[in-house]
């Protein structure tokens, strides 16, 4: 029954806290425009579209979404077009949203999980190179690297590595167009398209990794020096276990647990924090379409894609 009762408490928690997170959302882009006067529908046209009078889209998008209803009604409206997956039109792209959506995930996704792969076995390497060598001048510097890994700005460092690898050394591809099509302007298929595709993503995808592996390098070292002087292992000592074996195959399956659990909440953030990364690098994913999105009208695009990262972060 307590087990019963924990998973009911933190299912209720979670429902609690997504629900919040509705409302937030909503009243940032529903109830401050029309607190201010401002009729949300405005946010939603382009200044500009195909010669027609804007006045008259801004009507039509009031009568389509419901944006001139009372916001009692507008929030409920709101809730089914999420449940629904309505979750309106790109006027820019002329496409719904989440179709954008749709298309952009496979790039991001493509880009964040080999880097968290990556990251994981980085620092559960650094992690058993500092474990046996605790306190000498190794474990020092990767420990001083990965918290500073952790406080560097990401779109400031990143601005630097490609300028430096992509267009100073002209190691990697700086142009997914040109990466992936052939000199005279045909698209690449087969092993040539994944093989240029993979080297164009090469740099920012090591760079993520670089940048995201110290909290649970620091995790993994932490855990396993403190496992290092428990009694168990002072039991194996005592049975005469030498000490390589302690550590690989004892020390680490305990000490890499809290590193599988921060795994899933580097997901989450990487996720949400994937945008500065996919803009510098000009890579087609839902981050640069979240930048773009303001610059183009696209707040059907931006609301949703921040609801979803605040879903992903809770």
């Amino acid at each position: 029954m307590g087990l019963i009762r924990y998973l009911v408490r933190r299912i209720v928690e979670r429902l609690a806290l997504l629900f919040a997170i509705l409302v937030f959302n909503f009243f940032i882009f529903q109830v401050l425009p029309t607190i201010y006067g401002i009729n949300p529908a405005q946010l939603y046209v382009p200044l500009t579209y195909k010669g027609l009078p804007r006045s008259e889209l801004v009507q039509a998008l009031d009568r389509q979404f419901g944006l001139n209803l009372p916001l009692d009604e507008r929030f409920f409206i709101y809730i089914k077009s999420l449940l629904t997956l309505h979750l309106g039109i790109s006027m820019s792209y002329e496409q719904p949203v989440i179709t954008l959506i749709a298309q952009r995930l496979p790039v991001t996704a493509l880009l964040v999980i080999p880097s968290l792969i990556l990251s994981s076995i980085l620092a559960i390497v650094f992690g058993l190179y500092s474990i046996s060598r605790q306190g000498k001048i190794g474990d020092s510097l990767i420990s001083f690297t990965a918290i500073m890994t952790y406080f560097i700005p990401a779109f400031w460092l990143g601005e630097i590595v490609l300028y430096f690898f992509g267009f100073y050394l002209r190691i990697f591809p700086t142009n997914l167009g040109e990466a992936i099509t052939t000199y005279n302007g045909h698209l690449l298929t087969g092993f040539a398209y994944w093989a240029n595709l993979m080297k164009f993503l090469t740099l920012p995808i090591l760079f993520i990794t670089i940048i995201s592996y110290g909290v649970r390098n620091i995790l993994f070292r932490n855990n396993g020096i403190e496992l290092m002087g428990s009694n168990f292992v002072n039991y194996l000592r005592a049975r005469g276990i030498s000490e390589r074996k302690i550590l690989y195959k004892h020390v680490t399956r305990n000490a890499v647990i809290p590193v599988v659990t921060r795994v899933g909440i580097d997901l989450a953030f990487l996720f949400a924090g994937v945008v500065f990364i996919e803009d510098i690098f000009n890579i087609p994913g839902l981050g640069r379409l979240l930048v773009r999105g303001p610059r183009t009208s696209m707040f059907p695009y931006w609301e949703e894609i921040s609801m979803l990262s605040a879903f992903s972060l809770s």
